[in-house]
């Protein structure tokens, strides 16, 4: 058979994310601080976004009343983040007006510069990197799925179903976001970020496999002292144990706590629903995000060109007026999205906010996604890092969300396995070094079927250690 070069036809479906679409995804899980301080650089960068007077007098006096806030959010729509797939490019250039100029100078004053999140410190790794542009899509859509400490916000298999890169791809783009700094991010949980660290550290096949094997199924006993037992387990030398716990302690579990701690040692909440009177007040918290508006002068720069240059402005005005929409676009539907969900959440767990956190009912993700109208991914993305002021103190989003614990009645849905947790720390507090069978016969006498393993668990995700080291 000759070899030659030769012309060949393939058909294939692909469907990417525009660039828009990552936006939009990255915008909806942003604390409030964090979408502060992103859209202060959209302003600072896009030439055809402008405040307008009279909003800028409002946000410096106070926050809008709700009529306002509704009438703002009647343009956009939340089933827009399932369908939106449009794009364009994206520019740095910068041009305005004198008055527009200052108006933003004036919001970039009153607004505090945040320090480098982990997203920017590892799109900016990425910016540096040479990569394909498919593969460079697959990594902006995992780096945006990444929660403050580094890990996916959505399984993996979810994030991947609207792009359906190969196999070989996905591992392609995987490796260069985890070859990033900080090393362990890009991973399910803390334990694969353990596990990725000591690989970068280059410890030989055998040991990483050992060590693996500690960090999966040993942590605890790691934890008490017993190296003689997991050497034992392991088939290796407890010296070589010791080594490897030692290596252990040296790596973060939370790789990506390391940035923007300014941001993080301060909450902010989203909104706050609080008992007046008898009846809850929901009120949806804008920060001093002033309202957004297209600069009429920026658009009518090109009016008086003619020529080759006339075409040139012509497009670079008509692309910053088109990121400039979009972005008003988004950040109107991220708070009609919020506002939507919080009012669906005050209804469903109003004898939480009347009575207090004994009161809270299990919910799911699929519960207010079905009634709001958006998909549950959507819904999951929103109830990262956001905060809610109550009149019991300020709880994360996600707090309210959770499976059920049977009770003694044997519905199963009936008690919130938060409050389970909170049940097992109080009598750990209470009574001291119990087993966990203690613990689960203690909750069976307040109504409470939880078993013996399941308070195990629970008890290590309060990170309270077994009764034997306590």
């Amino acid at each position: 058979m000759d070899a030659g070069l030769g012309l060949s036809q393939s058909l294939r479906t692909e469907q990417n994310l525009s660039p828009q679409m990552l936006q939009s995804l990255a915008l909806l899980p942003m604390p409030i601080l964090e979408l502060k301080a992103h859209i202060q650089a959209e302003i600072e960068a896009n030439p055809a976004l402008e405040i307008p007077d009279s909003e800028f007098a409002l946000t410096q006096e106070g926050p809008s009343d709700e009529r306002t806030l509704d009438d703002r959010m009647d343009d956009a729509d939340s089933s827009d983040y399932e369908d939106m797939s449009y794009s364009s490019d994206f520019y740095s250039d910068s041009y305005s007006d004198p008055e527009a100029s200052d108006r933003k100078q004036m919001m970039i004053e009153n607004s505090s510069a945040p320090s480098q999140t982990l997203k920017e410190h590892l799109e900016e790794q990425l910016g540096e990197t040479d990569v394909p542009d498919n593969i460079r899509t697959l990594c902006e859509a995992l780096i945006s799925n990444l929660d403050q400490n580094g890990f996916f916000i959505l399984p993996l298999e979810e994030l991947m179903e609207k792009l359906s890169p190969s196999k070989e791809d996905l591992q392609k783009a995987l490796s260069v976001v985890q070859g990033f700094d900080p090393a362990g991010v890009c991973v399910k949980d803390f334990r694969e970020s353990l596990i990725l660290q000591a690989k970068a550290l280059g410890l030989a096949d055998e040991d990483l496999a050992n060590f693996s094997e500690m960090v999966n199924n040993h942590l605890e006993r790691l934890k008490a002292g017993k190296f003689r037992e997991v050497a034992s387990d392991l088939r290796i030398p407890e010296e070589d144990v010791q080594t490897l716990f030692t290596i252990l302690k040296s790596l973060t579990p939370y790789p990506g706590q390391n940035f923007s701690s300014d941001m993080l040692s301060t909450v902010e909440p989203d909104f706050s629903i609080r008992n007046r009177n008898g009846h809850l007040v929901l009120e949806l918290n804008r920060g001093d995000i002033p309202d957004l508006e297209i600069s009429p002068d920026f658009e009518s720069l090109a009016d008086d060109l003619k020529g080759p240059e006339a075409r040139e402005a012509s497009a670079y005005i008509r692309d910053h007026v088109r990121q400039a929409k979009t972005l008003i676009t988004q950040v109107n539907l991220r708070f009609q999205t919020l506002y939507k969900a919080a009012v669906a959440i005050m209804d469903y767990q109003s004898d939480f906010f009347f009575k207090g956190p004994r009161y809270l009912k299990t919910m799911t993700l699929k519960d207010i996604a079905e009634v709001i109208g958006v998909h549950e991914t959507t819904m999951s993305r929103l109830a990262q890092s956001k905060w809610v002021d109550t009149d019991w103190g300020l709880f994360q989003l996600k707090y309210f969300f959770s499976q059920g614990v049977a009770n003694t009645s044997g519905d199963q849905n009936s008690v919130s396995r938060n409050v389970v947790k909170d049940m097992i720390a109080e009598i750990v507090a209470e009574n001291g070094s119990l087993s966990d069978q203690k613990i689960s016969d203690l909750l069976l006498s307040r109504g409470i079927k939880c078993a013996r393993r399941t308070v195990g668990k629970y008890r290590s995700e309060l990170n309270i250690d077994s009764s034997y080291t306590r």
